[in-house]
């Protein structure tokens, strides 16, 4: 849930390449692995030693758990590192006006909700995308815009199959499909100064006011 949280930048997994098990761990690293397969080596029974299929087997598993060990380490940095540039762009922002194509929004799980945006441009039609806060597509509406200005489209708690949602926090965008006169119609979910950002579940969030803008929904920065 896009729930407001204090900026942090999340930094490499603790469980990484050469770790072991600390206190309390219920998880074992490559080393606890390896650990007890030279223990088992060493108590195997002398007239029925291990299997060698069983033993190449068990090699197989620790090169495996190495590797993905590397290779959650790897993602925790580059995680790391991707957050940090995006914090440095959007201080940038800060006192922007900007015009974005999305918002987040709250469902009861019960009533319909109002999900506004601005037509600049020839009529045409928009298409408004109801996401989950994983950014899933739950939903696509579509409204006929017949003029420039403000309009809303409603979503009922529906799923595209016609399943209820639960309640919670879900974000909407919206697009225009194209106009008479071309490309020049723009579809804007909201408009104004951008006020803070923050980071969510490793995704970093612009703030509009009392909304929250994913940063590939910037459309427009103004100073």
């Amino acid at each position: 849930m896009f729930s407001a949280q204090a900026v942090t930048v999340p930094g490499p997994p603790v469980a990484g390449a050469g770790t072991t098990a600390q206190p309390g761990s219920t998880s074992l690293g490559k080393d606890d692995f390896l650990r007890l397969l030279v223990t088992q080596l060493q108590h195997q029974d002398p007239l029925n030693p291990l299997d060698q299929n069983q033993f190449l087997s068990q090699t197989a598993q620790f090169t495996a758990l190495e590797q993905l060990q590397n290779i959650n380490t790897a993602l925790g940095n580059l995680t790391a590192q991707s957050v940090s540039s995006g914090l440095a762009q959007s201080a940038a922002l800060l006192g922007r006006t900007v015009k974005v194509s999305g918002s987040n929004f709250t469902f009861d799980g019960a009533t319909a909700v109002s999900l506004p945006f601005t037509v600049e441009g020839a009529a045409t039609p928009v298409h408004v995308e109801i996401l989950d806060q994983q950014g899933n597509l739950v939903r696509g509406v579509d409204v006929n815009a017949t003029a420039p200005g403000a309009y809303a489209a409603t979503w009922d708690g529906l799923d595209g199959a016609g399943h209820r949602m639960t309640a919670g926090s879900y974000y909407y965008r919206v697009s225009a499909l194209g106009g008479t006169s071309g490309s020049d119609t723009v579809a804007s979910a909201a408009q104004g100064v951008l006020t803070g950002f923050e980071v969510n579940g490793g995704t970093l969030l612009y703030r509009l006011g009392s909304a929250l803008i994913r940063p590939e929904d910037v459309i427009d920065v103004r100073q």
